[in-house]
């Protein structure tokens, strides 16, 4: 699935070294909040079975314009139901979601360089009912801070939608503390709501951290629904890096088709979507 030659310089240099230096000014993670919210979308969509969903790390919003093209104009991304955006800044997360006719929730991880606060926000053209973040466990020694996941509950339907968004720490740091802060959003999944999806860029790194975190999620009921993919990272300059670090799991849906779009232009990685059928009736909590 990898390519083995990745060298640990390389990423090094890819996946932690360049966002590590950035500085953090104040860290969220001691707190429930702050979180950020907007309702845009024009109207209750009318549920016809079928839900579709996008996870896009948007590589700290740095092309806005262009991840507004990309969510707006493919056809793998547009209309879709759901959004999973991480690595997105407060005023990002807003001009996306009301330029696109969304609802939306954001929380931050913490404030970063420009006094921007950066995190992951759930767009949804359904009602957004319920939201609170998750910190997960593995402070940054470099950074003093906490990755969280953003967990929120969307009546779609007249049944409630668990969806949660992810962001695990870089290849920086080993595969045990990545499998745990997997084991934290799976704990905080189970036995909560008939329906769910879980997305986000999970970092994960090799077939054994992929086998590992699908075991993880089976736990509480969520089967990986993009497992057909590939690679979700844009290779480097000496096609040595070719990893696939997006998921989209889900729990009592059928997954009816999932896949990336390959000529996505505003991130280093690629947007990945899933659409999926409701199994049964919804029972709620």
């Amino acid at each position: 699935m990898w390519k083995k030659s990745v060298t640990t310089i390389t990423v090094l240099c890819l996946f932690g070294l360049g966002s590590a230096c950035v500085t953090v000014k104040q860290s969220y993670d001691s707190i429930p909040g702050p979180s950020y919210s907007g309702n845009y979308a024009t109207g209750t969509p009318e549920f016809e079975g079928t839900l579709r969903a996008v996870s896009y790390n948007i590589h700290w919003a740095e092309k806005l314009e262009t991840a507004v093209d990309d969510l707006g104009s493919m056809n793998a991304l547009k209309d879709a139901d759901v959004i999973l955006l991480q690595e997105i800044h407060t005023s990002a997360a807003d001009a996306i979601a009301r330029r696109l006719n969304y609802n939306y929730v954001f929380y931050p991880t913490a404030m970063y360089r420009q006094s921007l606060e950066f995190g992951n926000a759930v767009l949804s053209r359904w009602p957004i009912k319920d939201h609170w973040k998750v910190v997960l466990p593995h402070e940054n020694p470099l950074r003093k801070m906490h990755r969280i996941a953003v967990l929120s509950v969307l009546e779609v339907g007249g049944q409630e939608v668990l969806v949660g968004n992810v962001h695990t720490h870089t290849l920086l740091f080993g595969n045990e503390v990545r499998l745990d802060q997997m084991a934290c959003v799976a704990d905080n999944l189970e036995g909560k709501y008939s329906f769910g999806i879980v997305g986000g860029d999970f970092n994960t790194d090799s077939e054994y951290v992929v086998r590992e975190m699908e075991r993880i999620f089976r736990r509480s009921g969520y089967v990986r629904a993009t497992g057909d993919i590939g690679p979700t990272h844009k290779q480097d300059l000496l096609g040595l890096v070719d990893l696939e670090l997006d998921h989209l799991f889900v729990k009592g849906m059928e997954v009816v088709s999932s896949g990336k779009v390959e000529d996505a232009a505003a991130s280093d990685h690629l947007p990945i979507w899933l659409s999926v059928r409701l199994e049964q009736p919804g029972e709620g909590r």
